[in-house]
C-alpha cells in the first residue's frame, strides 16, 4: 500500500486520490489474471460503513462528526511533525496502547512505531485524508456524496463493532438501501478493529458466509 512502512512513497497529495487507489488495486487483481471490477463476488467488511450513510451521519449527527475531527487534524500540512513527537505519543496512545491494553497486541507485536517513522511514512499516510474527498473536512462533511455507483449489490459482509470510537452506530441505519444483500453482526463492547478483539469469532463469520 503506498505510502506505508518501506512501500513507495510518492510526494504528490494527489498520488492518494481514489482513482490511483483504484488503479493500484486494478493492477494487483489483474496480476492474478482477472479483471476489474466485475469479479467482487462477495464483499467482507470490518466497521466500515456505506459512503452515503457514512455523509449522512456527518451532516446531521454532532456525534459523528465529534468522533471524525481527527481527519480535520490530520489534513493539516503539518500534522506528521506533531503526530511523530515525543516517539509518536499521539499515536501510540491512539492506536497501540488501547490495543495493549485489550490484549490483542502486546508491547513486542507493536512494530507500528518504526514503520511511522520510516522516511516520508508518515506524511505520505497522512496524504491519504489530504487526498480525500472529505478535504476540507469542515467544508466537505455537510455536502453531498457523489459515487459512479450508488448501489452495491454483491452479497456483502458486515462485523460491526459497537464500541468503534470512529463510527456512530447509527452509520449502520438504513445501509439496506445501499447494500440490498448485506449481511451484519455486531459485536457488543469491541471497538474499531473486531479481527484483532475477536478473531476467531471473525474468522467464524467469514468462513459461514463465504461458504454459502
Amino acid at each position: 500500500m503506498r505510502g506505508y512502512n518501506l512501500s513507495d512513497k510518492p510526494e504528490e497529495i494527489s498520488s492518494y486520490s481514489m482513482p490511483h487507489l483504484m488503479e493500484d488495486v486494478k493492477q494487483l487483481i489483474e496480476a492474478f489474471a482477472y479483471t476489474y471490477p466485475q469479479y467482487v463476488k462477495k464483499l467482507v467488511m470490518f466497521d466500515a460503513p456505506h459512503p452515503y450513510t457514512f455523509i449522512r451521519e456527518l451532516a446531521e449527527n454532532p456525534a459523528q462528526r465529534e468522533a471524525s475531527s481527527y481527519m480535520s487534524f490530520f489534513q493539516q500540512s503539518n500534522s506528521q511533525d506533531e503526530l511523530l513527537a515525543n516517539n509518536s505519543e499521539k499515536l501510540r496512545n491512539m492506536l497501540t496502547e488501547p490495543g495493549i491494553k485489550k490484549g490483542y497486541l502486546t508491547k513486542e507485536e507493536a512494530k507500528y512505531v518504526e514503520a511511522w517513522n520510516q522516511p516520508n511514512a508518515m506524511k505520505s499516510m497522512l496524504n491519504y485524508y489530504r487526498a480525500s474527498s472529505l478535504y476540507p473536512f469542515e467544508e466537505r462533511v455537510r455536502k453531498p456524496v457523489a459515487l459512479p455507483h450508488k448501489v452495491f449489490q454483491s452479497p456483502t459482509l458486515i462485523v460491526w463493532g459497537n464500541a468503534d470510537e470512529a463510527f456512530e452506530n447509527s452509520n449502520l441505519d438504513g445501509i439496506e438501501e445501499y447494500v440490498p444483500n448485506v449481511t451484519i453482526h455486531r459485536l457488543d463492547g469491541v471497538g474499531h478493529a473486531p479481527q484483532h478483539e475477536q478473531p476467531q469469532k471473525v474468522n467464524e463469520f467469514m468462513r459461514d458466509f463465504l461458504s454459502k
